[in-house]
């Protein structure tokens, strides 16, 4: 299965350097191709423009290319997904290691040609039979309207809908009481500036759940090709007595396969509705190139790969959602 992704285009990748990397400094080299370079708070390492921001990435490498700068350096590519890696694992000195470090899941509509045929193949008939017991109790109780936001938006109508979605979130995690990176200030300002213009372009867009008017289940979505992905998604809690958010995200999949999207990629990190809804599943991997003749690249290569095991295993065994309630709770304090 061929992966594309929006967040190698000119756009994402120029509001990312602005964010997050102002010096906008690009380590030039032909070896690897589809990703650029920046450097990391160490000159040994150079990690992938990006970063940890994207839903994915892919690359190729070139074995004729001059490896140039790239000697005694360390470069770490994020969020690899396994549907397609290089078989490559040493070429000019340069090894690879690959680590794995979040289950990725999506839907497949394959030949699906509405909602309801998607849920006879996934859901059981228990399960589809409540669902809509619960659309129906929602639609005969309230007045209900679904709208997927892109293209053609005021700056003012989208900077509205943004800080809707910002209280949303913010009203989520504090009642789950746990951190969610997302709402770092940094992270969401970055999010606000980079959505509008991908969003006039398609390639991003809000699906927004109204209930008299009102927004109460909001998901950012990006888009390329035929592929969308879900970025961030949140559900007003007032609400929870409908299932709003498991509605909201059937509308979604009405969307995609009415406007012909044959995936909807949930992405990276794991969630019962994720199983639940999704047909194939894969794995996200951090990708390390180093040079082997070097000692102090050889070191930082190790310790890097020692570090993201470490952070998958606290991920398998569920110990990074105890960290973030943890950080909740000394944030409030502070």
């Amino acid at each position: 299965m061929k992966f594309s992704s929006p967040y190698q285009n000119k756009t994402f990748k120029s509001i990312w350097f602005k964010h997050f990397q102002p010096e906008g400094v690009v380590l030039a080299q032909e070896f690897i191709t589809g990703v650029e370079f920046c450097k990391s708070r160490t000159a040994l390492l150079w990690t992938n423009v990006g970063g940890t921001n994207t839903k994915g990435v892919s690359y190729g490498v070139n074995p004729k290319g001059d490896l140039g700068p790239l000697k005694n350096k360390v470069l770490l590519i994020h969020d690899v997904p396994d549907l397609q890696a290089p078989d490559a694992r040493s070429i000019h000195g340069l090894r690879f290691k690959k680590v794995p470090q979040y289950p990725g899941f999506l839907c497949d509509f394959g030949a699906c040609t509405s909602l309801e045929d998607y849920m006879a193949r996934q859901i059981s008939k228990r399960t589809g039979s409540k669902l809509r017991n619960y659309r129906n109790r929602l639609h005969r109780e309230h007045k209900v309207d679904y709208r997927m936001v892109w293209g053609d938006i005021s700056f003012e109508e989208y900077e509205t809908l943004f800080e809707q979605f910002h209280s949303l979130l913010l009203k989520r995690f504090e009642d789950k009481q746990i951190v969610n990176n997302n709402l770092d200030p940094s992270e969401w300002q970055f999010y606000r500036a980079v959505t509008f213009p991908m969003l006039k372009d398609k390639e991003a867009g809000m699906f927004v759940t109204y209930i008299e008017g009102r927004p109460v289940a909001i998901t950012l979505l990006n888009f390329s090709g035929n592929r969308a992905f879900d970025v961030i998604r949140v559900f007003d809690i007032a609400f929870s007595k409908y299932r709003i958010g498991t509605l909201s995200l059937m509308e979604q999949i009405a969307w995609c396969i009415g406007n012909k999207f044959k995936i909807l990629d949930f992405s990276k990190g794991f969630y019962e509705y994720k199983k639940q809804w999704s047909n194939s599943s894969y794995m996200f991997d951090y990708h390390i190139w180093y040079d082997s003749r070097n000692l102090k690249s050889n070191l930082l290569a190790r310790t890097l790969a020692l570090k993201f095991i470490l952070k998958f295993w606290a991920r398998k065994y569920n110990l990074q959602e105890t960290v973030h309630k943890i950080r909740y709770r000394f944030r409030r304090k502070s």
